[in-house]
């Protein structure tokens, strides 16, 4: 199992454990049942990048107090010189703002016999850091929904102060509802990131394209109206900055998705003059391999598609339904960014300055060599990103084990009979208790804003879609079972990854 998983497991038993024992973090305990914890990761890195993030929050005080935790984890592989990185980053997190950093390293090595007494001492003697704990582990049973749980022994424990205030860029890390990555259903998909690297890449290397669209006179007045002075493509793109990503930005969203064609909101039939809807085809394919993408037209409540029909009902005009989809386009643009950046992000392929990493730079190579990012060498970084550095890896194995036990007691769990009298599995009433399952029981989401419009969605709608066009999982929810995971991919996936 790859470092990322372990350190997101390590991550969910510390957070349990902080929060069943308030002594190892504060000097004087809040009262029993105050501390409430979360297993996260840090939002938009700014190095040095932690492992992972614990909130602590005392609901003892008015208002609630949280105290942001960095994660520092050492597998064993990576030898008794871990366990000073260890030290020197636990130190640089404090630095950063954190309340608190917490090193976890293996118990032993074969040449340090106690690594977490080891620690202490070092920390003890030289900078008496009161916000550093050290945390010893024995090696994770990996049958357990929670494979550390258990496994921990306190060799430090922190020493968190009351009066600590978050930095403003901390506060940006506090709030990640989940430990594994953000991703949206239709917006993380491989050609999407790959053509917006690729940009970024040809903008790094001072490759500076045309980013002026041809604009229909309409949209064109209607952006001059509601941005008197703002240059219209920046407008469009929502990418004002003069910096490489917002290059890399407008030269994706151009050339890829508002394209001239997309432009136009609709055309006129010269004899009926009724009003027809533009094209909403994109140039990025969809990520199970069924053809282009679509945005703007196609559906009933698509923009382009609501304004045509006002437009031939006469309840708008022409001008005003220019203006509508200018912004439409202009907030689509800023929605779009958020969703690639964030994926880009947390799986690996930039950096804390928006600029490609290694990893990045791999995942463009293989795509231009393979021609399709959905298929052979691309798809496989794409899923090792995923499941590794994206952490759903960690979220499959928690779903794998909490649903195994509890079908262990419970064979028909979630389960009806239809009219017909044939078994029916419920697979919302499932999902559900999983999310409650993941948030109350192994601390690593949060329940409270729901992602994804004012309409109700699916929990983990976005993150089982992605997986099941990876074949990552299976399509359907099976009795007795729950979510079908496909094991020997995952693993082979994984296994290609250290290859």
């Amino acid at each position: 199992m790859s470092h990322d998983i372990e350190a997101h497991w390590a991550g969910a038993a510390l957070a349990a454990h902080l929060v069943n024992n308030p002594s190892h973090c504060f000097a004087t305990p809040p009262s029993a049942g105050a501390l409430s914890s979360l297993a996260s990761r840090e939002g938009r890195n700014i190095w040095p990048h932690a492992d992972g993030v614990i909130e602590l929050t005392d609901t003892s005080v008015t208002p609630n107090k949280t105290y942001p935790i960095a994660l520092e984890f050492k597998r064993e592989n990576e030898g008794i010189h871990g366990t000073l990185t260890a030290l020197g980053q636990a130190h640089a997190y404090i630095h950063k703002g954190y309340a608190g950093s917490a090193i976890v390293i293996p118990r032993s090595y074969t040449t340090l016999a106690n690594a977490g007494s080891y620690l202490n001492d070092v920390i003890q003697n030289v900078s008496h850091a009161q916000g550093i704990g050290v945390f010893s582990y024995d090696p994770p049973d990996r049958t357990l929904v929670s494979p550390f749980e258990g496994k921990l022994t306190v060799s430090r424990p922190l020493q968190l102060n009351p009066t600590y205030i978050p930095t403003p860029m901390i506060n940006a890390q506090i709030g990640i509802e989940t430990q594994w990555a953000h991703v949206r259903e239709g917006s993380t998909e491989p050609d999407a990131l790959f053509k917006y690297l690729q940009s970024l890449k040809l903008m790094t290397i001072g490759y500076i394209p045309s980013a002026q669209p041809t604009l229909p006179t309409g949209l064109l007045s209607a952006v001059n109206s509601l941005a008197p002075g703002t240059r219209v493509d920046r407008y469009l793109s929502n990418a004002p900055g003069n910096n490489v990503t917002d290059d890399a930005w407008r030269n994706f969203w151009f050339k890829f998705v508002l394209t001239d064609p997309i432009l136009i909101g609709w055309t006129q039939n010269p004899l009926s003059h009724t009003y027809i809807v533009g094209s909403g085809e994109l140039n990025l394919l969809k990520a199970d391999g069924s053809g282009f993408k679509q945005f703007f037209a196609g559906r009933q409540d698509s923009i382009k598609n609501k304004l045509t029909s006002e437009l031939n009902l006469g309840t708008i005009t022409v001008t005003d339904a220019w203006k509508a989809l200018a912004e439409n386009f202009h907030g689509r643009a800023h929605s779009y960014r958020e969703d690639i950046d964030s994926s880009c992000e947390h799986f690996g392929f930039i950096d804390d300055k928006g600029l490609l990493t290694t990893e990045g730079y791999q995942f463009i190579d293989a795509c231009e060599r393979y021609k399709n990012p959905n298929n052979g060498i691309p798809r496989e970084l794409f899923a090792q990103a995923l499941l590794g550095e994206g952490g759903l890896g960690a979220f499959l194995h928690y779903i794998w084990r909490l649903s195994e036990d509890h079908f262990a007691t419970n064979p028909l769990a979630f389960t009806n009979y239809s009219t017909r009298g044939k078994l029916q599995f419920d697979s919302n009433s499932y999902l559900n208790w999983i999310k409650n399952e993941l948030a109350n029981k192994l601390h690593v989401l949060k329940i409270g804003t729901i992602r994804g419009g004012t309409t109700s969605r699916k929990a983990f709608q976005a993150e089982l879609a992605l997986l099941r066009n990876l074949k990552l999982v299976g399509s359907k929810f099976r009795v007795g079972v729950g979510l079908s995971i496909n094991w020997p991919e995952i693993q082979r996936v994984m296994q290609n990854a250290h290859n």
